[in-house]
């Protein structure tokens, strides 16, 4: 027996393909930790010279201590009552997200919220409701929900309607109607009452107020609450009288020092007590409602800001103005210099809360109200909880909201501090008051400096690039308009794109990191995140030799962060030395709206400029989808701008920086770095794009293949259609046969049950060790025609080889022991020998245990792959495999290479390359059927496969001289390269083909989840194209095999769909072992397929 193809005894080559391996495999992993480590240790950079301003701490003027009498009370005189029945009441605004974000943290500890929905205004004293998803969303998802109060105001643009309201009061018709309309709105949404609040009133529309509140309280159901609020200190405002007419009266008890007034505190706590005093002596605890402030005045010279108690913290820290509590009205306050103003703020924090409350017990009221959710110091709820329920509240703590302090015009970023819990040192008396506090850490939120407002100034940006198809028309545009710009690059997009980054920086454009993959950075860790701006950095150096110090985060990049998801990844980015740049200006151009809607979005925001609003930065796509619109709409934009007087400049002039500076060029040890990865990175661009092309490349040529093989075979079902030969030489059969005792004698009898004359019948029994050659003997002993040979095991073709020997025949018919003929077959196959240049048949094979999905599928690979590839390329006697399981050949061809060949597992195609080699054609015959028994398991389908892929790349790689033959063109310049291109190569290649197509499937459904289709660009369309495309004319091929079939079996269309996906990628595993096994000189076995019997005919198949 001659050594196997690949076969390798001494075991070297084996040595030197696992040295080779794990060479490679460490050259890899060496190259990932070289390669990791620079990405990973970017050294970050100094933070960027950028001009930030601040404010001054000053003297606080107007603190009340000076000269103030100490002698005023803080508490109601008398004995403490007991507090009646106790509520406590939230107000609420819509336009502040900052109240729904207090409302939904607080909502378990209000019995009422009272909402700011309802406005009477004008002097028709229209009605306006406002309807509040949010807000009802937060109520329908409490466990325990408050009563819903909403509030009337005559509130209109930010202004109390006086006019308006002194109109209404005096038209008891208009009174009339208003109450009518309000009780209605009150029954048709089931509230549990309303809260009328108008402010500003003279005082001649007292009565008619009084007279309102009596028909609203009349029309309303009765078991509806009617409140009304009342100021404090106003004496014009007749106490009792608004009490006899309402169900509960809120007293405002604050405002002492009011937005159009001398800096003060806002409600001293003397004040306070005198205010609630005789508020009580006029309603009566019991129905009267205490409102407390929780919020800020800033004055100065031209006017008065409300601020949160968290904006005044930010004040003062940003200022560093020590804030001082005022030991005579209990209240806080500071004082800062800025922009040659001078700023006072007063305060009513928790502490000032905590003795308010302290009072409204004393007095013996149960319900208190705060003044504003959203406004509030969160120790409040902590000074409630010990209100409700005793004790002394621990208010050391001051713990921030999750509001966010923007400050400064511009949209270039700085977050300079992230959240920290402030602390008060608090003294009490022995009645539990507060009588000091000092402040020696304040809390900070998220603080955002902003800068870079300019007038008549306008930075263009574009980010997701480069794409090889709108960056370079957008460059265009830019170079023929002579304007700078700052183009926020995706790592991957720029992978594949060198060239393009070079072009960027050569023509004098900023680049700034938009991250590697456009993650959304909210659900990532800061690891992550930081990994994602190295990379780009990494990339953008390595292709440029300058880094970037701008950045922007996908998804957020405004200039109005408000939330720790846009928050966190800009401090991330700050530690890396990136300055961040956010923008006012977005027409939404990736939403593709249209060109005028983009044009005329840019120039709306752009003229909407404020001193608080600057709206330098204008953000447009030059990747990540479509954007032709943008690219048509650049121009004009340009045009339109100009003529308004502005100049285009890049991001580094907004912020009074350098090129170099946000471009800085790499030296030093840093180049090493990026040296080492320019390689690396070319590679994997390399990669990227060849798995890119691989695949269309490989669709493309399989359209083709199948196209071409399927009009092949037509062409030849055309030349067949000739009368046939009558020839019937003699003929010899051999059944090699191993273990093969379940299926030999039906296999005999079905060759004896043939209709060709004078046949000789061989078994050779190839050392079975189970009863095959007893039952051959018991069976057929009598039968002349049957001859047996008991040999000892040496493979299958040794076994031909000695029945070759004691074969008589001019024809010689090897068929496998599982292979049923039908009766015609050897008739068929014998026939074409008439033809003395005809050195094989090869007849159509069929699957004949289609039992399960396994077999079906084996089914459908038998007739729409083999059986039409041997039609089509008979044509050009190119056929590169007789069937073992049926096939004829002509002795004198055998003889003449010297019978069945004994070095490859393959010896069927192997003898049918040889044969052609030596000057004989090959022919198939779609008529001449045997039925044979296909794997019924994956595991045996595997183990088959595995056989032939290396029987196959055993004769490829033995007649790979085949191409210098002149006798065998056909096989040498087609049979054998399409079995190469489409049996190996691209078998070995396809996972990498699969791999390309699940990755840009999973991007592209990330990008589309992320931020939808509109800003979705990618190959996956491109390649679904061109998969559906294939598919599509795979399975018309398939149909054109079926109805070629000589048997008619029903079209499975569905089942060469699904092998696809898992049967497909079964084939292509065995291909790359077969390939492992060769490099390795393994020595691979014949195998034994396990037989179960069960091989039906047409009738069965055609019935399936």
């Amino acid at each position: 027996m001659s050594r196997p193809v690949f076969f390798d005894p001494t075991g070297s080559r084996k040595r030197w393909t696992m040295r080779t391996v794990f060479a490679l495999i460490g050259g890899i992993l060496v190259t990932a930790i070289v390669f990791a480590a620079t990405i990973v240790n970017v050294p970050p950079a100094q933070d960027l010279p950028v001009r930030w301003e601040n404010a001054k701490p000053a003297a606080l003027r107007s603190l009340s201590a000076r000269g103030q009498p100490r002698s005023q009370r803080w508490l109601p005189g008398g004995s403490a009552k007991k507090p009646g029945a106790p509520l406590t009441v939230g107000f609420y605004v819509p336009w502040d997200p900052a109240s729904a974000d207090s409302l939904r943290r607080n909502i378990g500890d209000l019995d009422w919220v009272v909402p700011a929905f309802i406005s009477v205004t004008g002097p028709n004293h229209a009605m306006q409701v406002i309807d509040d998803p949010k807000f009802a969303s937060i109520v329908a998802n409490a466990p325990r929900r408050p009563r819903v109060l909403p509030m009337v105001q005559n509130v209109s643009d930010e202004a109390w309607d006086t006019a308006g309201s002194a109109k209404l009061m005096a038209s008891p018709a208009a009174r009339a109607k208003l109450a009518r309309d309000l009780a209605a709105m009150v029954k048709a949404r089931n509230l549990a009452g309303l809260v009328l609040d108008f402010e500003s009133l003279q005082p001649g529309s007292l009565p008619g107020y009084v007279q309102l509140l009596d028909q609203i309280n009349k029309a309303m159901p009765k078991d509806k609450t009617l409140a009304v609020t009342v100021p404090a200190g106003d004496t014009n405002w007749d106490l009792k009288r608004f009490a006899a007419v309402t169900d509960r009266v809120i007293l405002m008890d604050y405002d002492e020092h009011w937005q159009g007034g001398a800096a003060g505190p806002i409600a001293s706590q003397p004040w306070f007590v005198e205010e609630l005093r005789r508020a009580v002596a006029k309603v009566g605890a019991g129905k009267l409602i205490v409102a407390l402030a929780s919020y800020a005045y800033d004055y100065h010279g031209d006017g008065t800001d409300a601020l949160s108690i968290e904006e005044a913290w930010s004040a003062a820290r940003d200022s560093e103005a020590k804030v001082t509590f005022d030991k005579t009205t209990g209240n806080s306050a500071f004082a800062y210099d800025e922009d040659g103003k001078h700023h006072e703020v007063w305060m009513v924090d928790a502490t000032a809360t905590w003795n308010q409350l302290q009072a409204v017990r004393a007095a013996g009221v149960g319900s208190v109200a705060l003044w504003r959710l959203g406004t509030e110091d969160a120790g409040v709820w902590t000074a409630l909880l010990a209100y409700r329920h005793g004790g002394r509240p621990d208010l050391s703590r001051i713990v921030p909201a999750t509001n966010v302090d923007v400050e400064g015009p511009g949209e270039i970023l700085r977050v300079t501090r992230t959240p920290t819990v402030g602390e008060r040192a608090i003294s009490f008396d022995a009645a539990n008051m507060i009588r000091d506090v000092q402040y020696p850490v304040l809390p900070t939120p998220y603080v955002v400096m902003r800068t870079g407002a300019s007038k008549h100034e306008i930075a263009l940006t574009f980010d997701d690039g480069p794409d090889p198809t709108y960056t370079p028309r957008i460059l265009d545009i830019l170079k023929a308009e002579h304007v700078p710009a700052t183009f926020f690059i995706i790592g991957e997009n720029g992978l594949q794109h060198p060239l393009l980054l070079r072009r960027l920086v050569a023509e004098g454009h900023e680049l700034g990191n938009h991250t590697y993959t456009h993650p959304n950075l909210a659900t990532t860790s800061a690891a992550s995140t930081a990994l994602e701006l190295n990379a780009t950095q990494r990339l953008v150096q390595a292709y440029t030799g300058r880094g970037m110090r701008l950045f922007r985060a996908p998804y957020f990049g405004d200039a109005e962060p408000t939330t720790p998801d846009e928050l966190d990844p800009a401090v991330v980015a700050q530690k890396q030395g990136y300055t961040v740049v956010g923008l006012h200006v977005d027409p939404d151009d990736w939403k593709r709206p249209g060109v005028d809607a983009i044009v005329q979005g840019v120039l709306n925001d752009v003229a909407g400029a404020a001193p608080d609003h600057s709206t330098n930065v204008v953000l447009l796509h030059d990747g990540g989808g479509n954007r032709e619109q943008t690219i048509e709409a650049l121009p004009i934009i340009i045009r339109e701008l100009r003529a308004r007087g502005y100049s285009f400049v890049p991001v580094s002039k907004l912020a009074g920086l350098s090129y170099d500076e946000v471009m800085p060029p790499i030296s030093g040890s840093d180049l090493l770095a990026v040296r080492a990865d320019v390689a690396i990175f070319i590679v994997l661009a390399a990669i990227a794009s060849g798995l890119r092309w691989m695949f269309f490349i490989a669709i493309t040529l399989g359209i083709a293949r199948a196209l071409i093989l399927a009009a092949l075979a037509l062409r030849q079902r055309l030349r067949e259609r000739g009368e046939a030969p009558v020839y019937t030489p003699t003929v010899s059969v051999i059944i090699p046969a191993y273990n093969e005792e379940r299926v030999i004698e039906s296999s005999v009898r079905r060759v004896l049950a043939s209709d060709y004359p004078a046949i000789e019948l061989i078994v050779a029994d190839d050392g079975s060790k189970d009863r095959t050659s007893e039952i051959v003997a018991a069976a057929f002993g009598d039968d002349p025609r049957v001859t047996l040979l008991t040999l000892v095991n040496g493979g299958k073709a040794a076994a031909l080889n000695r029945a070759l020997q004691q074969a008589k025949g001019e024809v010689i018919i090897a068929l496998d022991a599982d292979t049923q003929f039908e009766p015609e077959t050897i008739r068929r196959l014998a026939r074409w020998f008439a033809d003395d240049k005809i050195g094989a048949v090869a007849g159509s094979a069929q699957v004949g245990n289609r039992v399960n999905l396994v077999t079906r599928w084996q089914a459908v690979e038998y007739i729409t792959a083999q059986n039409l590839e041997r039609r089509a390329l008979a044509g050009f006697n190119a056929i590169t495999v007789v069937p073992g399981a049926v096939g004829a050949w002509r002795r004198a061809a055998l003889d003449a290479v010297g019978g069945y060949p004994e070095d490859t597992l393959a010896e069927d195609q192997d003898l049918t390359i040889a044969i052609q080699r030596a000057g004989w054609r090959v022919t198939y015959d779609p008529d001449a059927v045997a039925w044979t028994e296909a794997p019924e398991s994956f595991r045996a389908l595997a183990k088959q496969r595995y056989r032939w892929a290396f029987g196959t790349l055993q004769c490829l790689w033995k007649h790979r001289g085949l191409y210098r033959d002149k006798s065998a063109r056909g096989l040498a310049w087609i049979g054998l390269p399409q079995a190469w291109v489409f049996q190996i190569v691209f078998a070995a290649i396809s996972p990498l083909i699969d791999l390309a197509l699940v990755s840009a499937i999973f991007a592209t459904a990330v990008r589309i989840a992320q931020h939808g289709w509109e800003q979705t660009r990618g190959d996956v369309g491109t390649m679904a194209i061109y998969w559906v495309a294939f598919t599509t004319i795979d399975v018309g091929c398939g149909w054109v095999a079926y109805r070629l079939n000589s048997r008619r079996i029903r079209y499975p269309a569905l089942l060469l769909v699904a092998q696809r996906f898992v049967y497909r990628q079964l084939m292509y595993w065995v291909v790359l072992r077969a390939i492992s096994s060769a490099l390795g000189g393994w020595f691979v076995g014949w195998g034994k397929l396990e037989r179960t019997g069960r091989v039906g005919t047409a009738g069965a198949a055609a019935a399936e």
